[in-house]
């Protein structure tokens, strides 16, 4: 997805879950390798030219004058200010530097749909579970001003219990969650076991949903707080994903990177997936704690550590690029 990495960012600012990389949040004050540190400004001490810049996108997308909150978010290089209207719920993200904007997001009223759009967001959300009957209850459109194709425009069309994202009449995903009444009790019992399997302790589970996509179709059943997480293939009952974000541990003093990422997440590949990292290579991913490892012929394996070189986070994907 190429607004991926500004979602990305969005995430760590507003625990939205809508990234490839992370689908749970950091703890509050959580130390995470890597990651800037996320802190607050008031609006009146950002540049007027950044705020300016930020209320025009915003308004220009609403389809009306926006107020701003009295603050704001300083993440690295990025800025994010919000609008005052809880019901829009939008925000910018502006490059400190150059004050271009580069990501704009806010909720309008379900009337102010693309029509073609909720029918296939409903389409696809009857793919996902057919018995489920699915009302729209708003809609959040976004707008990526980054990279080489220019301007990209998205929709997020939300309701109860389910998001579709969409890029124009291409869905990206889609996600149903369930309540307590309604989980599947197979799942909650293999995510529990497996869990306990590969962290050693036991997991609580407190949510469970459905998530959908091109290359993932899978039951994702998440902890409080998100803090810990299992994927689970909806097709294969294969486990493709295991997070555990309050994972302790102590390794030595050496700086985590390209060259040693491997050595420090082969263990934890050996027990939970039972896959040898031997002859894998490493790649961060620019900005954040995560690591790409691939083999050729094999399975490439996504991995994010704390700062003490800990997996908090193991993902597979097999050679056919499809979790299911």
């Amino acid at each position: 997805m190429k607004t991926g990495k500004w979602l990305l960012a969005v995430v760590v600012a507003t625990g939205v879950l809508l990234t490839p990389y992370s689908e749970v949040t950091a703890a509050p004050g959580a130390v995470i390798q890597g990651v800037a540190i996320m802190k607050s400004i008031k609006l009146a001490d950002v540049d007027k030219k950044i705020v300016e810049a930020a209320k025009k996108s915003l308004s220009q997308l609403a389809g009306k004058d926006v107020e701003l909150i009295d603050s704001a978010s300083i993440y690295d290089t990025r800025v994010f200010i919000r609008t005052k209207e809880k019901e829009d719920d939008g925000y910018a993200v502006v490059d400190k530097k150059t004050g271009k904007v580069l990501f704009v997001s806010i909720n309008v009223s379900k009337n102010k749909a693309d029509p073609k759009q909720v029918e296939l967001a409903l389409k696809t959300l009857k793919e996902v579970d057919p018995a489920q009957t699915f009302e729209v209850e708003k809609v959040m459109k976004m707008i990526s001003y980054e990279g080489k194709n220019g301007e990209i425009a998205s929709a997020s069309i939300q309701g109860k219990h389910f998001n579709v994202l969409l890029h124009g009449d291409k869905v990206e995903f889609a996600s149903v969650s369930y309540p307590k009444s309604e989980w599947n009790a197979d799942i909650k019992k293999k995510a529990e076991h497996e869990f306990k399997a590969a962290m050693g302790r036991t997991k609580e589970v407190a949510s469970m949903m459905r998530y959908k996509s091109k290359d993932r179709d899978v039951w994702s059943v998440l902890g409080k707080n998100g803090q810990t997480s299992i994927d689970i293939g909806a097709e294969t009952g294969k486990v493709w994903r295991v997070s555990d974000y309050q994972a302790t541990g102590k390794t030595d003093k050496k700086a985590l990177t390209e060259k040693n990422a491997v050595s420090y997440a082969s263990a934890f590949a050996k027990k939970v997936f039972n896959l040898d990292l031997k002859g894998y290579t490493a790649k961060k991913v620019p900005d954040f704690p995560v690591y790409e490892m691939t083999k050729k012929g094999s399975p490439m394996v996504e991995v994010d550590f704390n700062s003490n070189k800990i997996v908090t986070s193991m993902s597979i994907k097999p050679v056919n690029g499809i979790q299911n």
